[in-house]
């Protein structure tokens, strides 16, 4: 099989096709995300896409149009097939095996995005703890408009493009990873119900709270409240709240005189090695350390 990025469509295969490939340099490889390849087309009739073990992610829109998209995962056997239409997005690891094909009686338009680089895997793991490969979009109209800049940047190339390009991709992976699939079907009052929750956790941080408790107090199972929470704001409650003592303890680390014992308990830690311990973990240093550093 070739590991081509993208098929040869014939002219009449096509009512329109825009691409464009990119050999960005050694340093803007080594440090920045950079686009492979980006590229939109309206095809006539159905053409199959077959690919695997490409070293690229992949951010597919189905801009107008209906098909199939299959997609086996990296080291797995199952394969996965999605009737796509109008409005579908797809993010993908190329190194599994994905194929696409328009129907026949509603041929698709595309708009996509073949990318990779330093910080790549680290967002395409953070989508994954978030949302499926096969996603709606409320917002889509600035996803394709940051697609479509891309490909507009490529086809006009200056010193500054790559740089460009990077800015749009890191906008494009935030609202992937920050628009959880949570928040598109959540029902209203439980969202509110999260969201008094967060408040209280933000109120009360430096107290002793457990999830027992908060079950009880918000009238809510406490394994469902657990997924929810993490769904909603992509992070555990345990986290939230240590990233919240932590915080307190940096702003009083720098601004205040107290020992570090005191500010362990001003944080909601009784424990000054439980403390350190956690302070360490979170920051790479020691909660002295951070001090005479800051």
């Amino acid at each position: 099989m070739e590991h081509t990025f993208f098929e040869k469509y014939k002219t009449s295969e096509v009512t329109s096709t825009r691409r464009v490939i990119n050999t960005p340099s050694l340093f803007i490889r080594k440090n920045f995300l950079y686009i492979q390849e980006a590229g939109c087309l309206k095809s006539l009739k159905p053409h199959l896409s077959r690919r695997s073990g490409l070293n690229s992610y992949l951010f597919l829109i189905v801009l107008s149009g209906s098909g199939t998209v299959s997609y086996q995962k990296p080291n797995t056997s199952d394969i996965c097939y999605v009737d796509a239409a109008q409005g579908d997005c797809f993010f993908l690891d190329c190194l599994g095996a994905y194929t696409h094909i328009s129907s026949e009686n509603d041929p698709w338009e595309l708009l996509w995005i073949h990318f990779t680089g330093p910080q790549a895997k680290a967002y395409y793991t953070c989508f994954q703890e978030q949302r499926n490969w096969h996603f709606r979009s409320l917002r889509l109209t600035e996803l394709t408009a940051a697609v479509e800049t891309i490909l507009a940047l490529h086809e006009t190339k200056s010193d500054d493009t790559d740089l460009l390009s990077a800015y749009q991709l890191v906008n494009i992976l935030t609202i992937l990873c920050t628009e959880h699939s949570g928040k598109e079907n959540l029902d209203s009052a439980l969202s509110d119900k999260l969201h008094r929750v967060l408040s209280y956790l933000d109120d009360h941080y430096t107290e002793n709270i457990s999830l027992d408790w908060l079950s009880e107090q918000f009238f809510i199972s406490k394994y469902y409240l657990s997924r929810e929470f993490k769904k909603q704001f992509g992070t555990t409650i345990i986290q939230y709240l240590l990233t919240k003592k932590i915080t307190n303890a940096k702003e009083l680390l720098r601004y205040s005189g107290a020992s570090i014992e005191d500010i362990a308990r001003l944080c909601g830690i009784d424990d000054a090695s439980y403390f350190n311990k956690v302070f360490k973990k979170m920051e790479g240093c020691t909660a002295s350390e951070y001090r005479k550093r800051w």
